[in-house]
């Protein structure tokens, strides 16, 4: 049994540091605000019914777009003495960018043979050292005290999701040769634009045991203290090196672009033939489109969304066209994407004030 002032002591010094933590993981992990994980106090995790919850997904869905995740939110969790209040981030933003991947090898049931403490112990270190051998810093620590284990390993980029994930799955996809029976939960894991996607938790307390993380010590001139706590585990989290963009190339991860979303008839395709239906696309570009589009790629991710879009029809005429004029895009989206700004020659721009923009409406071109 761990000694009470010993856990008393850990949980003193990461409340100290709750400030430091806080601002590190703002910076770092978090890749969006308007949703987060939140683990919930004993007495909560059992419904009315008798179902089971451990943790939910914050905040309540009314309150979706009016509460946002903060510095303040962050610290309490670092300050938690108990297993209520406990948080995790998401892997992914809304436009499928990851600043981070996380690996979580768990370790739940006593009784099941086929999973050992040290089987897992084994597993993450090869992966731990793999990770290494490629140029990352990786963050290796003991999640749960039982034989759980967390990898993080945090980009100085943000990273394409999907490629992230990609490089993630072959990572651990020698997961039988290591001695385990499934292969770990990854972060993040399958990812779909406008979905919530999944969260990992954070560093710190664990929601149901009396355990804080510890890390695993790579200074190799310090082999009798392999496992960092307390204040030395903080550290060590605090001077992580973000992986540069050449070493998360090399590993096949693409560099996140800010999305821009163009609408086509009149924005690319000059539309001086009027509507003809979906699949009709007659008239020629707008002037130096394809020159603007390709250097806008250089900096953001360029997508197109337009009317004609409602069906498979409007979409592969838009493609179509598109090769043609040579004009190359980075998709053609079925439904109307998360973008950094909209360009549309049908829109009115919201200033903030309600009657100018009714005013522009009414006089909006015909």
């Amino acid at each position: 049994m761990t000694d009470p002032s010993y856990l008393d002591r850990i949980a003193d010094e990461w409340r100290e540091r709750a400030t430091e933590l806080a601002d590190w993981t703002m910076q770092r992990l978090v890749n969006r605000t308007d949703v987060w994980g939140r683990y919930l106090k004993k007495q909560h995790r059992t419904n009315q019914e008798g179902v089971k919850n451990n943790a939910i997904t914050a905040p309540f869905a009314a309150e979706r777009g009016k509460v946002f995740l903060k510095s303040s939110s962050l610290e309490k969790h670092f300050k938690a003495k108990d297993g209520g209040g406990i948080l995790g981030v998401h892997s992914t933003s809304k436009d499928g960018a990851s600043r981070w991947f996380g690996i979580d090898i768990d370790l739940h049931d006593n009784d099941d043979l086929s999973v050992t403490r040290e089987g897992n112990f084994v597993a993450a270190r090869a992966w731990w050292q793999v990770l290494v051998d490629a140029g990352f810093d990786p963050l290796m620590m003991d999640s749960n005290g039982k034989g759980g284990y967390h990898i993080w390993v945090i980009f100085q980029h943000p990273m394409v999701t999907k490629t992230v994930r990609r490089f993630a799955t072959e990572l651990v996809s020698d997961f039988s040769k290591r001695g385990l029976d499934a292969a770990p939960d990854l972060f993040p894991k399958t990812f779909r634009v406008g979905k919530h996607g999944s969260w990992l938790r954070l560093p710190g307390r664990h929601h149901t045991h009396l355990h804080f993380h510890r890390v695993w010590n790579d200074e190799l001139w310090d082999e009798d203290n392999r496992w960092l706590d307390g204040h030395e585990a903080i550290d060590r989290i605090l001077r992580t090196r973000p992986a540069s963009l050449e070493v998360c190339e090399k590993a096949g991860m693409e560099r996140s672009r800010k999305t821009i979303c163009l609408d086509f008839d009149g924005v690319i395709h000059s539309y001086k033939s009027g509507w003809q239906g979906e699949g009709v696309v007659l008239d020629p570009p707008i002037h130096k489109v394809d020159v603007a589009i390709r250097q806008l790629r250089k900096n953001f991710r360029v997508v197109v969304f337009s009317a004609r879009c409602r069906n498979q029809e409007g979409i592969e005429a838009i493609e179509r066209w598109l090769a043609k004029h040579h004009i190359e895009v980075d998709e053609v989206c079925a439904h109307k994407p998360p973008a950094f700004v909209y360009v549309d020659d049908r829109a009115v721009p919201f200033t903030g004030d309600w009657e100018e923009t009714i005013a522009a409406i009414h006089a909006f071109r015909k």
